[in-house]
């Protein structure tokens, strides 16, 4: 069993581009097999694919608060985690060509 959360967009300029934010989701996953529930901090940053940028897991015995700041930790992890991702793709999209030379 799972639910999905939708994250409003409250990103502070200089973070990320508050301009054209990524879409943000939770993944929230009941596991009753291995008794415990996933939460998976997931945005839409390149086409149409969510992409897994945190996880927490927490047992399934959770109160209310527990399960607000399970949620608030993975958002959190994400979005640190989104602005290296802005980062590295910008710098990727500098370079050109990469050569190597071959010392034999």
């Amino acid at each position: 069993m799972e639910w999905i959360v939708k994250v409003e967009q409250t990103i502070d300029k200089g973070t990320l581009d508050a301009d054209k934010p990524p879409k943000e989701q939770i993944r929230i996953v009941f596991d009753p097999i291995g008794e415990e529930i996933l939460f998976y901090g997931e945005a839409k940053v390149w086409k149409n694919d969510w992409v897994i940028f945190s996880k927490c897991k927490h047992s399934m015995k959770i109160q209310l608060e527990e399960l607000q700041e399970e949620m608030a930790k993975v958002v959190k992890e994400m979005r640190l985690r989104l602005i290296e991702y802005k980062n590295l793709a910008e710098g990727f999209t500098v370079l050109k060509i990469v050569e190597f030379d071959d010392e034999d």
